[in-house]
């Protein structure tokens, strides 16, 4: 079985802010912040020929609508002296700066933390950190960006370097695990060299849990951009309660959406889109009658793809995903389990980039699919001007709450459990009864593979449910 790290289904491609022809948002939720919506949403026309293919922030779960955050997150490395840390902060709050932010917008799909960067003027002013007058200093700032986007970061650079003449940028793009090394190796031994990552958010869990990040406590409030969206600010300060202390800042973020093929579910008579579970569970048996097959697809290729999915509809059902059988989890797995009825037979080897089985109607419904992932142009639309109505839907999940899995360095592990119970429970077509025992199985597995892989202390610590989801 093909088992994907956490690849990138992160950012959103220019095909899908340049390409938007009959995508419509579903407003469920309403303006939860004050932004310009006239500008930014643009209403898009449809031929009677053409499908009417919906995006939206998907059903509210049966405790909150609260959803997965993906990206990268920004940080320094431990270790470096006061005058070295206040150089790295100018950097990173730069780099933050809604204005910067919104060039990384349209020109890589990132979605910014900042309402001023969704506005068309947005704020460039970055708090003064490191005065232009200080003694110059070299940072070695570590990206994990995709190869084809470098160039754009390293512009972004020059043109940072070009405004602080004392601050010099050595920039190293490069893939998590090579990050992961040298930043460990530095630390290890006491260099004190100036080392700024952006990271994937799992992956800095190996440099928090491992003490090699810089509590940036005090400078967060400058490093932050003006505007921050109020769930990226709670989630900052509940870092706290996590960590003791703030040692990364969400600096790139996507958050995965519901994909609906809106002609085909209307002529199954449905009107519109499921806006809680109950009615999602409604429209799945419609849909299953008119057509005579399921026809909701859902990520269950397995390894990542399929756990982090169900990550996110644990913690909507009120649960924590890390210990697998609270009774939450075990509701949230129940409901699956009757919805998985009426799954489209695609469902098996869908995985990230599944999604073009909705235009040829194998499916109507794309359960939680990462922007990044879908090319709209691959689902036979037409470009219409520059709307970039999943910018919107993502703004619109961003803003109602969002959540980090916890980045623990065992969650490779974590998701190949998880892999199992929906194997036992969903694939292999399990009784609806066990679904608590299978849980408490997979729950007594992690604990054991933290005593032998780890220790006792962290062993224990996982059964008392210390290892959450960091919840904005």
């Amino acid at each position: 079985m093909d088992t994907p790290q956490e690849t990138k289904p992160k950012k959103m491609k220019n095909t899908l802010i340049a390409a938007v022809a009959i995508i419509v948002v579903i407003i469920i939720v309403g303006s939860v912040v004050a932004l310009d919506y006239n500008n930014l949403v643009k209403a898009p026309t449809t031929s009677a020929s053409s499908q009417e293919i919906f995006v939206y922030a998907g059903p509210s779960g049966t405790n909150n609508s609260e959803h997965l955050l993906g990206g990268d997150v920004l940080g320094m490395a431990a270790g470096a002296n006061q005058t070295g840390q206040y150089a790295m902060a100018q950097f990173m709050a730069y780099m933050m700066s809604p204005a910067v932010q919104q060039e990384y917008m349209v020109k890589t799909g990132f979605l910014p933390v900042s309402n001023s960067a969704y506005t068309s003027s947005p704020n460039s002013t970055v708090a003064s950190i490191y005065s232009k007058s200080n003694a110059s200093v070299s940072i070695t700032y570590y990206d994990d960006i995709t190869p084809a986007d470098a160039g754009f970061v390293k512009g972004i650079i020059s043109t940072f370097e070009g405004t602080y003449t004392n601050i010099h940028v050595s920039y190293v793009n490069t893939v998590a695990t090579s990050i992961l090394s040298a930043v460990e190796a530095d630390v290890s031994s006491a260099k004190g060299q100036n080392i700024v990552v952006s990271i994937d958010n799992l992956d800095i869990g190996s440099l928090v849990y491992g003490h090699y990040m810089q509590n940036i406590n005090t400078l967060a409030a400058k490093i932050n951009p003006s505007g921050t969206i109020q769930s990226i600010t709670n989630l900052t300060n509940y870092e706290t309660t996590v960590f003791h202390g703030i040692f990364f800042l969400t600096e790139r973020a996507n958050i995965p959406l519901v994909w609906i093929n809106y002609s085909a579910m209307t002529k199954a008579g449905i009107k519109s889109a499921p806006t809680t579970n109950a009615q999602l569970l409604a429209d799945a048996q419609t849909l299953y009658k008119y057509y005579g097959t399921g026809m909701i697809n859902f990520q269950g290729h397995g390894g990542a793809s399929t756990a982090t999915e169900l990550y996110q509809w644990f913690v909507q059902a009120g649960g924590n995903p890390m210990v697998f059988n609270s009774t939450a989890d075990i509701h949230a797995m129940q409901f699956v389990y009757n919805l998985s009825k009426y799954f489209s037979p695609e469902y098996k080897t869908s995985y990230w980039a599944t999604y073009k089985g909705l235009a040829s109607n194998k499916y109507s419904m794309m359960d939680y699919q990462w922007p990044g992932s879908v090319n709209l142009t691959a689902l036979g639309m037409k470009a219409y001007n520059s709307s970039d109505t999943a910018t919107n839907a993502s703004l619109q999940a961003m803003t109602s709450g969002v959540f980090l899995r916890t980045p623990v360095p065992w969650i490779g592990e974590w998701q190949t459990l998880m892999d199992n119970a929906w194997t036992s429970i969903i694939v292999n077509g399990g009784n609806y009864s066990s679904i608590p025992s299978v849980l408490s199985s997979e729950n007594s597995a992690m604990y054991n593979y933290l005593l032998t892989s780890y220790n006792y202390t962290v062993a224990q610590q996982y059964a008392s449910g210390y290892y959450q989801p960091i919840v904005g």
